[in-house]
């Protein structure tokens, strides 16, 4: 192409002075993730827990879910109505006899103390129910 009028000089905006951009934005990407990929990450624990102990330690593995609700204070409430812990393991156990149900979802309040959510956790799956699930606010 010529860019030159007759006098043989360039033209005003004639596109002699453009720079392409396009192999800066891709070494900009390509570093990019580069460094997403190569970050590292420190998953250590800043403090020390002590975590409660559950009788069985058979991992999980469809019909209907129940649902346990556990107030601040512990106690426990299976299909709206408050239990104790006995009567838990009773209704939990009847539901997964009579192959009603085969999903336990833990719905907890914020401050509930974890040992009671592990405590519906361990009963669940002493008897029987595989599936657990814990339910939280968007």
């Amino acid at each position: 192409m010529n860019f030159r009028g007759k006098t043989g000089r360039r033209r005003p905006g004639s596109g002699g002075g453009l720079v392409d951009l396009t192999p800066l934005i891709d070494v900009t990407f390509q570093l990019l993730i580069f460094f997403l990929l190569t970050a590292t990450f420190n998953t250590d624990s800043a403090f020390k827990v002590k975590l409660p102990k559950a009788s069985s330690n058979e991992p999980a593995s469809e019909a209907k879910a129940l649902v346990v609700e556990i107030s601040e204070d512990g106690r426990f409430e299976v299909d709206r109505v408050v239990v104790d812990d006995r009567e838990l393991q009773m209704r939990l156990c009847n539901a997964a006899k009579d192959k009603q149900v085969s999903t336990v979802n833990i719905k907890a309040d914020q401050n509930t103390r974890h040992e009671k959510v592990v405590q519906a956790m361990d009963v669940a799956k002493l008897c029987g129910i595989e599936k657990l699930g814990i339910l939280h606010r968007h």
